[in-house]
């Protein structure tokens, strides 16, 4: 018997690891809905525009999509050089919105794959501080969380904690309902064309510092089959878990430093 072609949305498609990402789903065959702010010209059966700051248009895009998709590979972000309303109105609030969206749209045994970012590093001792953001369902209760917040604080950082707070907390309650698995992977610096805003916004020294250690940045070739990984029944029993990708950077920050070899 034929294997049923998979049919995949990618938001974020537009360049970067999005756009990797729906050209691999695409050229192994499978139905790909490619979805973004702008037009592309990303390999896919489907385009659309959504703007994920925009509760409308979302919306907008999930009435018109159908039902029966096998994978919601949620890619799109802003970086922090971004007003702080829109990193945490996409980062954290349009992907929520869009995620919980897709549920209902999604197969029983069908998966969500988010991109969060080792700049989340740290969530698990902000999770007190969280719950305020996590509560807030709409632009004005994030923006009102955010202003009691230290200043000083990366938005950006906070913007992938939550994320990656979410999922965590979501993926019983989406196996539960509706059969489908919730997982986040967060990659370390990647070239992809924001990498010289992360570079402005988190200090160029601090990526070189990141890329020296390792050898190199990540491409979105490592990442694209690790999301593909995670969507794919091969990874039927994993599900909440954030995996780090990038080349052992993040490991031994909390065990104590590398061994000496």
């Amino acid at each position: 018997m034929a294997q049923a072609q998979r049919r995949i949305v990618v938001v974020g498609a537009g360049s970067g690891i999005g756009a990797a990402a729906a050209a691999h789903f695409h050229a192994a065959g499978a139905h790909v809905l490619a979805v973004d702010i702008r037009d592309s010209d990303t390999p896919a059966a489907e385009h659309r525009q959504c703007d994920l700051r925009d509760p409308a248009s979302i919306a907008d895009l999930l009435a018109g999509i159908g039902d029966g998709w096998d994978l919601l590979a949620h890619v799109a972000g802003v970086p922090g050089t971004a007003p702080a309303a829109d990193v945490l109105a996409v980062n954290y609030l349009g992907l929520r919105r869009t995620v919980e969206g897709m549920l209902p749209l999604l197969r029983t045994g069908g998966a969500v794959v988010t991109v969060a970012s080792v700049a989340a590093l740290g969530w698990q001792q902000r999770i007190t501080e969280l719950e305020g953001l996590l509560a807030a369902t709409d632009e004005a209760a994030v923006q009102a969380w955010q202003a009691g917040q230290d200043p000083n604080y990366p938005v950006y950082s906070t913007s992938k904690q939550a994320a990656v707070l979410y999922v965590k907390r979501l993926a019983l309650a989406a196996w539960q309902k509706y059969g489908v698995r919730v997982n986040s992977v967060s990659p370390g610096p990647t070239e992809t064309p924001i990498l010289g805003d992360f570079e402005t916004s988190m200090g160029k020294d601090v990526l070189d510092v990141v890329k020296a250690t390792v050898g190199r940045h990540a491409t979105a070739a490592d990442i694209v089959p690790v999301l593909d990984f995670l969507g794919s029944p091969a990874a039927g029993w994993v599900n909440g878990q954030d995996l780090h990708i990038d080349g052992g950077f993040v490991a031994p920050m909390s065990v104590g430093g590398p061994l000496a070899l």
